[in-house]
């Protein structure tokens, strides 16, 4: 199993219809080549997660850095040997709360992120996404 993280920001014209957009991309791209995985949105930021075989992977994460509804993606980290910890959903979104950015009209904030974290996500990743709404531009 391989794992890819990355961050980006979102395009400044971004709405809810392009977030449902493109988590139903997600959902069904995803699905046909066994990736899965977790976007989160903080009104200004997505941190990504994407886990599954490596090619694969590769493969969609090269499709979303040409996706023009954001920019500056980093990668964070590429790992391999990894166990699958997302492996309810071929790709969830949450959204959270942020200092740094508003949502689009239509979205509401994930209740509480902890909820939506896999009871087995290794700590790093865990303190990754639990820290994501301090993320600054």
């Amino acid at each position: 199993m391989y794992r890819l993280a990355y961050v980006s920001t979102a395009d400044d014209d971004l709405s809810a219809y392009d977030l449902q957009d493109i988590l139903e991309a997600a959902i069904r791209n995803n699905r046909k080549v066994g990736v899965s995985g977790t976007v989160l949105f903080n009104g200004l930021n997505f941190l990504q997660i994407l886990e599954g075989p490596e090619a694969a992977v590769e493969n969609i994460y090269a499709r979303i850095c040409m996706d023009e509804r954001h920019a500056h993606v980093v990668t964070i980290f590429r790992e391999s040997g990894v166990r699958r910890c997302f492996d309810d959903s071929p790709m969830t979104l949450n959204t959270v709360k942020s200092e740094v950015g508003d949502l689009p009209d239509g979205l509401a904030l994930s209740s509480n992120i902890d909820l939506f974290i896999p009871a087995g996500l290794p700590s790093y990743l865990r303190g990754m996404i639990s820290s994501f709404n301090t993320m600054r531009a």
